[in-house]
């Protein structure tokens, strides 16, 4: 029963993936074209959520408990939403952040992290979070970041300098690995028929889409009468999930 399970699941995250994606191209713009035969493109923005140490509140008088980064990826699910920060945008604007990287490079970094020593530098995100297409972020008003100088952040008008991020390749500062794009917003609204969760594991996308669901009755139609009944019920998920070991991530 497992098996069958574990193989209805891996059909569906297939399947939910494959659809998503199509769903929102356009297979007759000359960009999709293209993005077809380039494997560093992609129509898809990924926010992926980390451990936030816990403070003891010496400055703030708040001391906050560390919170993994499963148990933020589980808030953002619950409350529908993503909420703007600003620990690491110049200027202190609250922002939401996501990367243009193709999911496949994605798993690169976050095996590369998890093999990483404790005291060595390692990216900072963990293998758990959401991803939205770039029409659809571009349309709430998100846009790509501008890597440059730090005396450059001045030049902006005041209305695009959230997109600042610092690029100073002499100082050994350079982050347009992550290739930003973010959303000046305190929080940000999901649509979950516009939304791709991503977990490390085929297991966690199935328990996740079972928790998230909502319970639908299934409905059976006599002949041509018209008369029908309720002959049951199914589960109908509010999130699509698609798992990252089938991408060669493991956990």
């Amino acid at each position: 029963m497992k098996d069958r399970k574990t193989t209805r699941l891996l059909l569906c995250q297939l399947l939910a993936a494959f659809s998503f994606v199509i769903e929102q191209s356009n297979d007759n713009s000359l960009v999709e074209r293209i993005s077809a035969v380039r494997r560093d493109l992609g129509n898809l923005l990924f926010h992926f959520t980390r451990r936030i140490p816990a403070d003891d509140g010496f400055l703030s008088g708040k001391p906050v408990p560390e919170k993994s980064a499963y148990s933020a990826f589980s808030q953002i699910l619950k409350d529908g939403k993503l909420r703007g920060s600003n620990g690491c945008v110049k200027g202190g604007h609250n922002c939401v952040c996501f990367s243009e990287a193709p999911i496949s490079e994605m798993v690169a970094l976050f095996n590369l992290a998890k093999n990483t020593p404790p005291k060595e530098a390692a990216p900072r995100y963990e293998p758990y979070g959401v991803a939205v297409t770039k029409d659809w972020l571009f349309s709430k008003g998100g846009r790509p970041a501008i890597y440059q100088p730090a005396a450059d952040y001045a030049l902006l008008p005041p209305e695009m300098q959230y997109r600042h991020v610092t690029y100073d390749l002499a100082a050994g500062i350079d982050f347009t690995w992550e290739r930003e794009w973010r959303i000046k917003t305190d929080s940000l609204m999901l649509d979950p028929r516009k939304t791709l969760v991503v977990v490390p594991t085929r297991e966690e996308a199935f328990d996740l889409m079972y928790e998230h669901a909502s319970l639908e009755q299934d409905w059976d139609v006599e002949g041509t009468s018209g008369v029908g009944w309720v002959s049951g019920a199914y589960h109908k998920p509010k999130w699509l999930a698609v798992s990252l070991d089938l991408l060669g991530f493991t956990s």
